[in-house]
Parts: C-alpha cells; sequence; structure tokens
C-alpha cells in the first residue's frame, strides 16, 4: 500500500459546487492544491464554491470540457459531475442518461488526450450494482442497474473500466453508498430533508414505504477516501467500495435522529416511490485492506453537524 500526500498539486473537480464535490475541495485546498471547479449549478449552488478554487459555470456535455483540459493541464481530476437525483432520472430519463453518460465520456476523452495526468477519479455508486439477492455488495459483483438512474451510474463506471483496459488511463472507480452531511441542499434526501422539517416545523413525507434499507456514510469520510484513493498508485483500474455501519431503513433513520436531538418528527408515508431497490448495503472490505481507509464519524455526530449547517440556511417555506 503505497500512499504519497496530496498536496501543491493542479486538480480538477467536476460538479465542485455539488454537495460531496464541495466538501472535497475544502479539504484540498486546506491541504495546499491548486483547485479548478467545474459545475454547473444545476444540482450545485455558488455558495458552495470555495472562493481560492478556479470556477468554471459549464455543463460537462459541452465540448468546452476538453479546451478547459487542455488549457489547465490537471494532474489529477474528481469526476463529480451528475445529475445525482434517482426521481429526477425517472421523471427525465434522457437527460440523465446524456448528462451522467456524455458527461463521463467527454471527462475520460479529454484526459485521453491530455498527456500527464496522474489519476482520474471517477465517482460511481452503489446503485451501479442494481438490484441483488445478495447482500452486503461486492466490487466484483456485476454492474446490472434497471431503471434509468442505476442504468447510468452502470453505464458511467463501464466505460470508465474500458478507458482503463484499452487507453491505460489512470483510472480508479468510487462506489458510494447513501453519503450525508453539510452542504447537501438536496432536500429531497431522507437526512437533510428530516433536518429541514425539524427546522421549519412542516410535516416530513417518506415518499417510499419507508421500509428501504440504505447504509448512510458521513461526507468527510467519504472526502477522505476519494483522497485516499488518488493518494495510491497501485489500483488504477479498480473499483472500491465506500460505506458505513449506518444501515437502516427510512422510519429508523426517522426514529434515530428523533432520539439524538430529543425532538418529535412529524412525518406521513407516501408510498409513491418507484424502482427503489428494496435493501442495499455495501462490503468495503477492500478499502480498509488495500487503502486504509475506514469511517470515522459516528451517525450522532455527523447528525449534528449537518443539522448546524442546515440552521444556517435560510429556509424560504
Amino acid at each position: 500500500m503505497e500512499n504519497m500526500e496530496i498536496t501543491k498539486k493542479k486538480i480538477l473537480v467536476t460538479g465542485g459546487a455539488g454537495f460531496i464535490g464541495s466538501n472535497l475541495v475544502n479539504e484540498l485546498l486546506a491541504k495546499n492544491n491548486k483547485v479548478i471547479v467545474i459545475d454547473d449549478l444545476s444540482s450545485g449552488s455558488k455558495e458552495n464554491v470555495n472562493k481560492k478554487a478556479k470556477f468554471y459555470k459549464l455543463d460537462v456535455k459541452k465540448k468546452k470540457v476538453f479546451e478547459i483540459i487542455k488549457k489547465e493541464k490537471p494532474e489529477i481530476v474528481f469526476h463529480f459531475a451528475a445529475q445525482p437525483i434517482v426521481q429526477i432520472a425517472y421523471d427525465n430519463p434522457y437527460n440523465t442518461l446524456e448528462t451522467n453518460i456524455i458527461g463521463t465520456l467527454n471527462i475520460l476523452e479529454a484526459c485521453r488526450q491530455q498527456k500527464g495526468v496522474e489519476s482520474i477519479i471517477i465517482v460511481s455508486s452503489d446503485k451501479a450494482y442494481g438490484k441483488s439477492e445478495i447482500l452486503p455488495y461486492k466490487e466484483g459483483f456485476p454492474l446490472s442497474g434497471d431503471h434509468p438512474y442505476d442504468v447510468s451510474k452502470s453505464a458511467t463506471d463501464l466505460i470508465a473500466q474500458a478507458y482503463f483496459k484499452t487507453y491505460n488511463l489512470p483510472i480508479l472507480i468510487t462506489r458510494f453508498s447513501n453519503v450525508f452531511g453539510p452542504a447537501d441542499r438536496n432536500f429531497s434526501r431522507i437526512i437533510p430533508g428530516v433536518l429541514k422539517s425539524i427546522i421549519n416545523k412542516k410535516e416530513f413525507l417518506v415518499r417510499s414505504n419507508g421500509k428501504m434499507v440504505r447504509e448512510y456514510t458521513y461526507v468527510n469520510d467519504i472526502v477522505d477516501g476519494c483522497i485516499k484513493l488518488a493518494s495510491t498508485k497501485e489500483n488504477f483500474g479498480q473499483a472500491f467500495n465506500f460505506g458505513s455501519q449506518n444501515i437502516f431503513n427510512v422510519i429508523e433513520i426517522i426514529e434515530k435522529i428523533e432520539k439524538i436531538l430529543g425532538v418529535k418528527v412529524n412525518y406521513k408515508v407516501l408510498n409513491i416511490a418507484k424502482n427503489e431497490i428494496p435493501a442495499q448495503y455495501l462490503d468495503w472490505t477492500k478499502a480498509k485492506e488495500k487503502l486504509g481507509w475506514q469511517p470515522k464519524t459516528s451517525f450522532e455526530d455527523g447528525v449534528k453537524a449537518t443539522l448546524e449547517w442546515c440552521k444556517k440556511l435560510n429556509f424560504h417555506e
């Protein structure tokens, strides 16, 4: 396990105005790197962009991405830019598939044409695995998403593998569980959604049947995993699961937040979500053994930190 410290590098983060991307940008800047952000602000926020980063407002589907990568000559690339919401993917499959697949293709092809890129971290997802009777999901499982969002992740993951196998690009793939923490402005997600409803004293609407089981990992731990992955020179072409031991269904999440914060959450189960995977959580043994990574933040501490961030927002409701 040969890890180098990432410092004084020129790093491109696509989706760097988004939830996880912006947290990563902050950490990379704290480590004295020069960071370039590409984001079209469709799901990210300009407020998330660190002022010390160089910012390009751009959709990664656009060919201008090639010009920027040629001009900036990044040494490391983190590709987070994507349409990240499952329900939006269901309602608008074309845009989701185009953004997630063509956007990834543009980044990979631009990097192929640009010499000197040391590592390219492609952000996939546990959703790339699709549905499986066997749990937890391991990296060797087939990628078999069968609905628009899941398929977009399966496809980007496979395309990244193809660019490694065919062109020997220095590609590494992350597959995260559900991530939570400060800077997540997608309040359709369970944890920020519940916290917003507590602050606003509003009813929280559960779109699913409340029984969907997921794994929840705090954003700082995911950022740490991304940096550790980019610090290795031994694992190109491989995928790594990043998860936690916080495996709960939706109702359990609500009950845990109630207990942690000492409040009562007013919620209603709508049971209108479509195509949801019933249960999904990851085996992240590989990241622990090969990268020396494991999550450090407790669910309780993560929820409290996320609430403090949420309290600083001015909700217009």
